[in-house]
């Protein structure tokens, strides 16, 4: 690998050309590519053959979308290393009434941008490398300070911490007296399996007697480091907080506006999955989109539109690869055997994400217009044959009756303003980016001012 800015070697290919044994290697290789028509066979459904096509249902009114950016700073003297991270999270209300008045363009303005919704923010700032929250260690400040945030930041009348709970309700880790059930002591020393503490409240591990919080079952703590970078640790809190957001904006309509849950899209910036230690909120989240889903289905409204896009990674790698074998408008149904054929590898015994995902996988193609058209791989809310995550995952399209109404909605949103984008995300990225050098600078120096003061006082 090289240096920073080291220039490559420009004539490096050429001993490797005359070498004897890479030649030999080269004339023992045989090739078996797909034939051109077996290119031409991907199985796309045209938009009037999608589920519920015959009936796509009222218009769309409102469209909430959701995405964060995050920086860790360093404050003061780079030496000394001490630094803090920011997450900000935004929740875009999308107008479409508003949005009517872009549709003969062929991008929307963006000096008009900013008008078209109103944003919500989740804001929070979190100890890293040599910084202390009332605590000993950054370690345990990150698992103190993550706990006050969830208590005293809240979205839509409900703090982060009264829809984390609920996701604890529907995932099965409480007792039946409400105890929370730990996989193992947070302390960085203790080994202490299958605890069970106070879910509501800070408790003690009966082994070591560190102080336990509700939040240690997200286990984001253990990629925390007291003299190191903790972005990776940022990225997953974050990332969990995304998912609670948009989830929260889908429940508080149900809650208080059910008749406008037929009208509004939910959408979010990445896939219907979490990674990493906290992927078990996968499955409540899938219980409580589903809860929705029955309640529109049993009022004979038009289902759910709750859709995750992805902006990069493999999926979008395959999309960009195929996009113009594929006419469009369609949409391709991905199933496990052609994500593991042609996306990724991966244990082909078992559905593809079953441990992260509750998002089922396809790609839309729109119809070619002023540009290639766009190639956007989405992700709806996964069902399964015996009930949320019981059976397997069913693989046929017909079971998704909100595929069309789904499809609908991204045509209606797209613009050329980016590659392959959709307005709400737009609107959300911008609400919620802190730019990686500007941000160090203006938080680092804001963080130096306020926080020097009180280590002053």
């Amino acid at each position: 690998m090289a240096y920073d800015d080291e220039p490559p070697n420009s004539i490096g290919q050429v001993d490797v050309a005359k070498d004897s044994d890479i030649a030999q290697q080269l004339s023992e290789l045989r090739f078996n590519p797909p034939s051109d028509e077996e290119l031409l066979s991907w199985e796309t459904l045209s938009m009037g053959n999608l589920p519920g096509a015959s009936d796509l249902g009222p218009p769309f009114e409102t469209v909430f979308s959701v995405d964060g950016s995050r920086v860790e700073v360093l404050v003061g003297d780079r030496r000394r290393n001490k630094r803090v991270g920011f997450i900000n999270i935004a929740l875009s209300e999308l107008d479409m009434t508003a949005l009517q008045g872009q549709e003969k363009r062929a991008y929307v303005n963006p000096v008009e941008v900013e008008h078209l919704g109103k944003n919500r923010h989740i804001r929070m700032v979190l100890p890293s490398s040599n910084t202390l929250f009332e605590c000993g260690t950054t370690h345990e400040s990150w698992r103190r300070m993550t706990y006050r945030n969830f208590r005293q930041t809240a979205l839509l009348g409900q703090s982060l911490f009264d829809m984390y709970y609920t996701l604890l309700e529907r995932s099965g880790r409480l007792s039946r007296n409400n105890r929370l059930r730990l996989e193992i002591c947070p302390a960085q020393d203790c080994t202490h399996e299958q605890l069970f503490v106070n879910s509501t409240r800070p408790d003690s591990c009966p082994e070591c007697g560190t102080v336990t919080y509700p939040t240690d079952a997200l286990r984001v703590h253990e990629r925390v480091t007291g003299s190191q970078s903790n972005v990776a640790a940022l990225n997953v809190l974050m990332g969990i907080i995304e998912h609670m957001v948009l989830l929260r904006a889908c429940q508080y309509l149900y809650e208080t506006e059910p008749e406008r849950l037929e009208t509004t899209a939910f959408i979010k910036d990445g896939p219907l999955a979490q990674f990493d230690t906290a992927a078990w909120i996968h499955e409540p989240i899938l219980h409580v989109i589903n809860d929705v889903q029955t309640f529109l289905s049993q009022a004979e409204r038009a289902p759910l539109v709750y859709a995750g896009i992805h902006k990069t990674g493999e999926f979008v790698a395959f999309g960009q690869g195929i996009r113009d074998d594929l006419g469009g408008p369609c949409v391709l149904p991905f199933n496990n055997e052609s994500i593991y054929e042609y996306v990724m590898p991966g244990d082909r015994s078992k559905d593809y994400g079953y441990k992260t995902y509750y998002g089922k996988n396809f790609l839309f193609k729109s119809a070619k217009g002023t540009d290639s058209g766009h190639c956007i791989p989405f992700l709806i809310p996964r069902r399964y044959e015996a009930g949320v995550k019981n059976g397997d995952i069913v693989q046929n399209p017909e079971a998704y009756p909100e595929l069309a109404r789904t499809v609908t909605i991204i045509e209606q949103l797209r613009t050329i303003q980016y590659p392959d984008a959709l307005i709400p995300l737009v609107l959300a990225h911008s609400a919620a980016s802190l730019p990686e050098d500007l941000s160090r600078k203006v938080l680092g120096k804001l963080t130096e001012l306020v926080a020097g003061e009180s280590e002053e006082e």
